[in-house]
């Protein structure tokens, strides 16, 4: 059996017969290539459409809601024909590069207008990415998404050996934020880890992690009508927590979070 798009796509979606999913499991277990492709096609696998419709959508710019636009019809349109790969690539599959590219495309249009400018010019523009990323998720995006315990822990690892990030996923559970899902992603060439919860009521909460050699450096807090985001720095490791939370519920977090004292949920 030779892995290709087609093939990874079927496993992802779970339409293979126990045989060949055993099969493609094991090469792509064997191939990093194939393992990041996996996990963009099951990122892009968020139901946006149905998220989006049922989601009241507050006042943002016509270029945010084009990208979302993007997304979404890509998403309704993943269950098409697959072409020829030697021809135009599916919407899913494309879908799938842009997760795996930290939806590279659609920042680059969101790129014009800058709800953190104060945020990027201390702390870079993948902070910027990170809060409009943010911006796109509501809880209906993913109040159906369940951890996958191996797919996190082997997130992890990739994380660490290839990108030579070593971070930890907070066990939150005790104050009422459920994890759902970790993911290796890209600004810029730059490594970042998206780890995303979901609180019993309201929207999703995302700590993401950056390789950053610079000093130490403690949390700062940007707010708008939106979203609020802290930012800190810690052994050669940038945190940011952002989402639609009480300002005061996200300082709590990540009390807890840097406080080390949070147990891990996959060491």
């Amino acid at each position: 059996m030779k892995l290709n798009e087609a093939l990874l796509m079927a496993w992802v979606d779970g339409e293979l017969s126990a045989a060949d999913a055993d099969e493609v499991a094991r090469l792509v277990a064997e191939s990093p290539d194939a393992m990041a492709t996996a996990q963009a096609l099951a990122a892009s696998r968020l139901p946006y459409a149905e998220a989006f419709a049922s989601e009241a959508q507050p006042e943002v710019p016509a270029s945010l809601r084009t990208s979302i636009h993007v997304l979404a019809q890509a998403s309704r349109e993943r269950a098409a024909p697959m072409p020829p790969l030697t021809g135009r690539q599916p919407a899913r599959w494309q879908t799938a590069r842009l997760a795996s590219a930290f939806f590279a495309g659609a920042l680059c249009a969101l790129g014009g207008v800058h709800y953190w400018e104060s945020a990027a010019d201390s702390d870079g523009p993948w902070v910027n990415a990170v809060a409009q990323y943010q911006e796109m998720y509501v809880r209906d995006t993913l109040v159906n998404v369940q951890d996958d315990a191996t797919l996190s822990a082997r997130t992890l690892e990739d994380a660490r050996t290839r990108d030579h990030l070593a971070v930890r996923i907070p066990d939150l559970n005790d104050l009422h934020f459920e994890f759902k899902r970790v993911q290796r992603l890209r600004y810029n060439d730059k490594p970042v880890i998206q780890m995303v919860y979901l609180p019993t009521s309201g929207d999703p909460v995302a700590l993401c992690a950056a390789p950053d050699n610079r000093p130490d450096k403690n949390v700062q807090e940007k707010t708008d009508e939106n979203q609020t985001m802290l930012t800190w720095r810690s052994n050669n490791v940038s945190y940011v927590l952002v989402g639609r939370a009480p300002p005061a519920v996200l300082r709590a977090l990540s009390e807890q979070i840097r406080s080390s004292k949070r147990p891990p949920l996959y060491s």
